[in-house]
């Protein structure tokens, strides 16, 4: 479900596209069928509706399936992908260890695999013929680049799950990585700026290094920084963990500052739309006092929603000695605070 942050990012990509005259599409990368189904593409849908925003188009990385299968294939044929069958521990010391600093990168035998090997087992992984998480596929890249991304990334994977996949059933037993659907998905949609937020600084090259490798179209990824909360939890994760432990009453619940349990407390999608143009966009991240939101919401609130006073239980009362007795009611405004 979408966060304040999901709303800043939401904000800044219609809005370059509407500034420069463009079409915003909104893709959901349905790549992983373990964790995602069609309750969180409607709420997405929902809430986008709700800020105000209609996409030009509603896309999935789905729709390209076989495309990007295609693609696998093409780089194991071009020697830019092996299959691997390394086990979590393995990769991380083949990557340096802990934050690539234990020692030296290196790579696993299964990367001098011929083609021919490579194709026949990606083909294997693609009929069912492994058992999940025992074979993936993995691009062959730059071991010895200093970016955590370029360090032969997985490209296509067997979930653990097996759970079938809320438009495709059962068709395919492997998907693809976001790493991997990414770039190959905005190239054959023709996108033109690729809007992420600054975390995926690091992936331009390994994006980048994608499109160019298959000579395809090479759209531009461009990032800009992540809005955060203090005082609050933001994360994907820790609100998921929230929901599923019930220490929250769910995603709605208005201790939360999802979208969803901001719209049941009654904040205004104009209001959070005023909060994100206050913080304009630069590529840093922006840590943000919780009383800044709420302070923004009451400013945007006061002059956007009149101000009414209600007596639940009246008490009649006796003025005496009242100057015209003539007067049996009396109105008194309230001038409004500034």
């Amino acid at each position: 479900f979408l966060h304040l942050g999901h709303a800043k990012a939401i904000a800044v990509d219609f809005g370059f596209a509407r500034y420069h005259g463009g079409k915003t599409i909104l893709r959901f990368d349905d790549t992983n069928p373990d964790a995602e189904g069609k309750g969180f593409v409607d709420a997405i849908k929902e809430k986008i509706r709700w800020l105000g925003y209609t996409p030009h188009a509603i896309t999935y990385s789905s729709d390209n399936f076989q495309k990007l299968y295609d693609y696998a294939e093409q780089l194991i044929e071009l020697g830019k992908a092996y299959v691997c069958h390394c086990n979590e521990s393995e990769i991380k010391r083949q990557r340096g260890g802990h934050e690539g600093k234990e020692g030296p990168r290196y790579r696993c035998d299964h990367s001098e695999q011929d083609v021919s090997t490579n194709l026949e087992k990606f083909r294997m992984m693609r009929d069912g013929k492994y058992e999940p998480q025992t074979a993936f596929l993995r691009l062959k890249q730059d071991i010895s680049n200093p970016n955590p991304q370029m360090w032969d990334l997985a490209a296509y994977r067997i979930p653990k799950d097996q759970t079938p996949h809320h438009r495709t059933g059962n068709q395919w037993n492997i998907y693809p990585t976001y790493d991997f659907a990414h770039c190959l998905c905005d190239s054959l949609e023709g996108v033109t700026h690729s809007l992420c937020t600054s975390e995926f600084v690091l992936s331009r090259e390994s994006y980048e290094w994608l499109n160019k490798g298959l000579k395809v179209y090479e759209p531009m990824q461009r990032e800009f920084g992540r809005l955060n909360l203090n005082g609050t939890i933001m994360s994907k994760r820790g609100l998921s963990a929230l929901v599923q432990d019930k220490i929250v009453r769910g995603w709605d619940d208005p201790r939360l500052y999802t979208l969803v349990a901001l719209r049941r407390r009654g904040v205004p999608p104009g209001a959070i739309l005023s909060f994100i143009n206050e913080l304009g966009v630069t590529t840093s991240r922006r840590f943000i006092q919780v009383n800044r939101f709420e302070q923004s919401v009451r400013k945007y609130l006061e002059t956007t929603v009149p101000r009414l006073m209600l007596v639940l239980d009246p008490v009649a009362l006796v003025i005496e000695d009242e100057i015209d007795p003539g007067i049996s009611n009396a109105v008194f405004h309230l001038p409004r605070r500034r």
